[in-house]
Order: structure tokens, then C-alpha cells, then sequence
């Protein structure tokens, strides 16, 4: 019977569970909505609308290595999509999976989820590539009436 009992308190813990909020529905379908834009954003290549995904201070941080705060994070993906070694053609495509929502207050929710980016290194063959692979860890705040990133960290898995 205890194991039971500590089964179920385990299972109303557990995030993602819905909070009953008067706009839960409509706010798990703007999120999500919000994470499915990030991609799409970066994979057209419009990073102006990118940076308008995160707050006023919303800070993305890739790994250790680089960071930017509000619409910074467009120009920030500006240059490592146009740049040397990060170069990106078009067409390329960010696939989402095991997304996770919960909320901690209903402006103010957490998600996870993952991702594997694939490009086309060959222009002239288009052949897909899979580039990363790699996961998010996300705050996400209502703002002006709309969910924006107030932070989102990207970190790619290890084998270790």
C-alpha cells in the first residue's frame, strides 16, 4: 500500500501534468507554438522574427560558449548561420521531440524538449545531414499578452 501511495504522489508531481488555470489549453497550444516558431525562424532564415521569440531580457545561451539577451539573440544566430564554419544552407530543417510543458504560475511556465538539426551541406545534391542533435531547457513568461522566452539554454547530449 505505501508503495502505491508514493507511486501516485510521484505521479501528480510529475511536470506536465495539467494545472486546471482558467487558459491552460490555450497556453500549452501558444507555447508550443512558441517552440515550433524557433525553428521554423531559424530555418528560413529570419532572424529578426527570431529575436522577437524572447523577452526583453530573455537570455539564450548555446553551451558555454555563446549568449545573447533580448532581440540580440537574432543577430547572434545572424552571424553563426552566416559566418565560417556554423555557414547554414537553405533548405534546413530544426525536428522537435519530447516536448514537455508545466506551469508555475499561469504567466510563467518551464519546458524541455528536444531536437535534431538537419541541413543540406551539398547544394547541388540537397542531401539531408544531420548536423546536432540536442536539448532545451526553457522559462517561458507571458509578456504583452504573448509567451516569449525568458530563458532558453541549448546543450548537446554526451556519450559519458
Amino acid at each position: 500500500m505505501a508503495l502505491q501511495a508514493s507511486h501516485l504522489a510521484a505521479a501528480q508531481e510529475w511536470p506536465g501534468e495539467m494545472t486546471g488555470h482558467p487558459t491552460e489549453m490555450e497556453d500549452r497550444v501558444a507555447i508550443h507554438k512558441l517552440l515550433m516558431d524557433y525553428g521554423a525562424m531559424l530555418d528560413r532564415h529570419d532572424f529578426d522574427g527570431f529575436g522577437k521569440l524572447f523577452g526583453a531580457d530573455g537570455h539564450y545561451k548555446i553551451l558555454e560558449e555563446q549568449s545573447a539577451i533580448g532581440p540580440d539573440t537574432g543577430r547572434m544566430m545572424r552571424e553563426l548561420y552566416e559566418a565560417g564554419d556554423n555557414y547554414v544552407e537553405i533548405p534546413n530543417f530544426h525536428m522537435f521531440y519530447n516536448e514537455l510543458i508545466w506551469f508555475e504560475t499561469p504567466d510563467k511556465a518551464r519546458s524541455t524538449s528536444a531536437c535534431m538539426f538537419l541541413n543540406t551541406p551539398d547544394p547541388a545534391t540537397r542531401k539531408l545531414n544531420i548536423q546536432v542533435a540536442a536539448t532545451y531547457d526553457d522559462e517561458i513568461i507571458r509578456e504583452d499578452g504573448r509567451w516569449r522566452f525568458k530563458r532558453r539554454t541549448l546543450a548537446f547530449p554526451s556519450n559519458g
